[in-house]
């Protein structure tokens, strides 16, 4: 079960950064980071096996310290059309808006007017 929480969280943070810049490019590092988050879901596992750590707050504090490393590693590296980074657009003054998570959720074959993600798109602010 662990392991299955850590690939999906993981895989939550991804697709946060790519729905919210969603001018993203680079096939091929969207393989590799998505192959990275597979195995760091599995390392994040086996290490707590390898710990059988008894405590749930040292196994949140590794799974956090996990989904961390996705966010901070997606936000810098993620390749942009405009050439900068999301974190760097977001220091920059680009929040995410509406449109933008339309966008993103088309770019990652998501009907953008399904129940499910309209209910996500109102969670961004209308701008």
């Amino acid at each position: 079960m662990a392991l299955i929480r850590s690939l999906i969280l993981g895989l939550l943070v991804y697709g946060a950064i790519a729905v919210s810049y969603p001018d993203w490019t680079g096939e091929a590092y969207h393989a590799l980071a998505l192959s990275a988050i597979a195995g760091g879901a599995v390392g994040v596992w086996a290490l707590g096996k390898i710990l059988d750590l008894g405590g749930g707050a040292a196994k949140a504090a590794i799974e956090l310290a996990f989904l961390a490393a996705i966010a901070l590693f997606l936000g810098y590296t993620m390749p942009q059309k405009s050439g900068k980074p999301p974190f760097q657009q977001w220091a920059e003054g680009a929040r995410p808006t509406r449109s933008t998570a339309r966008q993103g959720l088309d770019r990652l074959g998501v009907d953008p007017n399904g129940a499910v993600a309209s209910t996500l798109i109102d969670l961004f602010p209308k701008r």
